[in-house]
């Protein structure tokens, strides 16, 4: 029963609150949207250009990542409040750590200040066998290893973006991306020591794998809010909702195929991480929070996981991350 208390607002959420239609101007504003050439990031990019904010996006495929600044921006007029902003691409592949350092210079070099930052690219369903350039396993290394590097880099200006003068307070976030599997799929305490390896076990179950790395998110999520809040940094997760994506990819057809009911269009899902970034309600007093599709806080957070985070699961797992990045800060 707590299960489903926890996942029926996830599966059936109410009406979103914040919307493309309602955003305020961002302009001025400076966004980075990792995975931003497809599914929700995408759709992130063309609305917050639309409102006016500068745009960096983050992804490995520059083709296609000029192909959609393309296909945005002559697309897109300006409207009676606010001009379009502009949109920039960096090279960034989250599954070899060496890029990032290279990413976050050439930010530095264009820009001096940073006001969101959307840890949004992920993967999921890759075998563990399909290690990352630095032999980790994919889920962890992609989705909470390589965002944990990017988050650290970028903390700095982050952090002066902040505290500048010019800045409305809590306007200033990062936020992470969790999944509903994290309520019911992740093991007790979330991530065990076994996952914590960079040998990772080629047995492994990437349904399981994928719930690991997802409460990892949650993690780092609290762990920034933890150093960054009292700099005036907000720092939340969020799960978007079953949004039809390209992260279902590499799924079994079948299990899409069932899921494909519960699922919902970019465009809605898309309003999650709106209100995560901008909805003038959140403070830094709900840093590490979980935020639920589509605006709206977790009604009841898995209480196993509460406690890892307290007593010091959440600590090992960064210190597993900052070991595992040092080479290359």
């Amino acid at each position: 029963m707590q299960i489903l208390s926890r996942i029926w607002p996830q599966l059936f959420p109410a009406k979103p609150t914040l919307t493309a239609d309602n955003l305020p101007p961002q302009t001025g504003r400076v966004v980075i949207i990792t995975g931003g050439t497809s599914g929700l990031g995408l759709e992130l990019a063309r609305i917050l250009y639309s409102a006016g904010a500068t745009v960096y996006i983050a992804a490995r495929n520059e083709a296609k990542a000029h192909n959609v600044i393309n296909s945005i921006t002559t697309t897109t007029s300006s409207n009676s409040v606010t001009s379009p902003g502009e949109l920039i691409y960096l090279p960034l592949d989250l599954s070899d750590l060496r890029t990032i350092p290279p990413f976050v210079h050439a930010f530095l070099s264009r820009s001096t200040r940073l006001d969101l930052l959307f840890n949004n690219a992920a993967i999921a369903c890759l075998p563990a066998t399909q290690v990352t350039a630095q032999g980790l396993e994919p889920h962890l290394g992609i989705n909470c290893v390589a965002p944990y590097l990017l988050t650290s880099l970028l903390s700095p200006i982050l952090t002066s973006t902040a505290q500048s003068p010019s800045t409305p307070p809590n306007s200033v976030r990062i936020i992470f991306t969790s999944s509903m599997v994290v309520d019911f799929l992740a093991p007790t305490g979330g991530i065990p020591s076994s996952a914590l390896t960079t040998t990772p076990n080629p047995n492994s179950d990437p349904n399981t794998n994928y719930a690991i790395s997802k409460t990892g998110n949650w993690f780092l999520a609290a762990h920034f809010a933890s150093i960054l809040g009292s700099k005036g940094v907000v720092c939340i997760t969020q799960n978007p909702g079953n949004i039809d994506t390209p992260i279902y990819d590499n799924a079994p057809r079948l299990s899409v195929w069932v899921s494909r009911p519960f699922f919902y269009r970019t465009e809605v899902g898309v309003c999650t991480l709106l209100w995560a970034g901008v909805e003038e309600g959140i403070t830094v007093e709900d840093g590490g929070r979980y935020a639920i599709p589509f605006g709206r806080w977790h009604p009841g957070p898995r209480e196993d996981l509460l406690v890892a985070m307290r007593e010091g699961r959440m600590g090992r797992f960064v210190e597993w991350c900052e070991g595992v990045v040092a080479e290359f800060k």
